[in-house]
């Protein structure tokens, strides 16, 4: 197999048809990076987390759960459409980049909360948002790798005429 220039330096191949179109997810993005500034710059959520984790504890099989099991589970959840996401407004950057431009947006909410009042940082923080990120990319190459195949399953199949 012949690899060319794009392929060395990580650029990818625009995305088959049916996958999102980039405006649509240059417009989700930047909706969603609205809501991601308002729940990592806002008032700390906090009292949520200790909600919910006492609502778990209600089930016998989740006694174990406290408010920090649910603050992880949040910091990796909300990052996951943002890998995805940037995935999709991106197409041609590689999907490793994508990460790194992630990480550094984590890196970022986390510097900024460092200074907020009634606000903190850690890097377990950094650590779970990426891992969400990281599963966004991934899930954006499966339905990419997905799309592909049905379009090339779709070009294979003869055209039938009635």
């Amino acid at each position: 197999m012949v690899r060319t220039a794009a392929d060395r330096f990580g650029r990818r191949p625009a995305l088959p048809s049916g996958a999102m179109s980039r405006r649509v997810a240059v417009v989700g993005l930047v909706a969603y990076l609205a809501v991601l500034a308002s729940l990592t710059l806002g008032a700390s959520p906090g009292a949520v987390f200790t909600a919910v984790a006492q609502q778990a504890r209600t089930f016998e099989d989740l006694q174990w759960v406290r408010a920090g099991d649910v603050e992880r589970t949040a910091n990796v959840l909300v990052f996951v459409p943002v890998g995805l996401l940037v995935c999709f407004a991106l197409p041609r950057v590689s999907r490793l980049w994508v990460w790194v431009l992630c990480v550094l947006l984590s890196l970022t909410v986390e510097g900024a909360q460092f200074v907020l009042p009634g606000r903190d940082s850690t890097p377990i923080d950094v650590v779970t948002n990426s891992t969400g990120a990281a599963i966004g990319v991934l899930l954006a190459v499966l339905l990419v790798g997905v799309g592909r195949l049905r379009a090339r399953r779709a070009a294979r199949q003869p055209v039938r005429q009635q």
